[in-house]
């Protein structure tokens, strides 16, 4: 007759526990529940003695972004002009002006005033002169030769970094990226 019950999937109780066991993985019976606590409490502790090691990293890797962004639009108003022969802009935009400051945003516009296309910064990015003295605010211009109306440097902070970017800028019109090449404003 047990032949005959194993036969047709019927198993007797004492069967039970040996199955349930069979299944079950057999490192969850290695640890207890207050050793699973302090490997919770430890992990813990190096997550937060390692947290603030990638602020720095992080901060950086903010700066370089929005400076690149400068990099992208600059590369826009210069083959711009020199694609359409026509003066094209850099310039802060505020309400759809060339005015305001471009830690707020700016933008590519034609001699005519079309705007080409638009930047939004990042809040709590300043965007400087090197010296770190004011806030960015001049118009740049670029001729259907592709020459920039001046040198310019775009110095990229935020609070309490230790790392900042530039965009330096010379009269050709090309633009480089140069890390820690000004002073961020206090």
């Amino acid at each position: 007759m047990a032949a005959a019950d194993l036969a047709l999937g019927r198993f007797p109780n004492y069967c039970f526990p040996m199955l349930i066991s069979s299944l079950s993985p057999k490192w969850l019976g290695a640890f207890s529940l207050v050793e699973f606590m302090v490997v919770l409490a430890m992990l813990g502790t190096v997550a937060t003695l390692v947290t603030p090691s990638f602020r720095e990293p992080l901060l950086s890797w903010r700066l370089h972004s929005e400076a690149a962004q400068m990099v992208s639009a600059i590369w826009l108003a210069r083959g711009t002009a020199v694609r359409t022969g026509r003066t094209t802009m850099l310039c802060p935009l505020q309400e759809k002006n060339c005015e305001g400051l471009y830690q707020e945003r700016f933008g590519v516009v034609t001699e005519e005033g079309v705007l080409i296309r638009q930047y939004q910064s990042r809040p709590g990015v300043s965007i400087t002169n090197r010296r770190g003295t004011q806030a960015e605010f001049r118009i740049l211009t670029w001729n259907p030769e592709g020459l920039g109306s001046r040198n310019l440097t775009f110095l990229f902070c935020t609070e309490n970094a230790k790392v900042n970017w530039a965009v330096v800028l010379n009269r050709v019109g090309r633009p480089h990226l140069r890390r820690d090449w000004g002073t961020c404003p206090s």
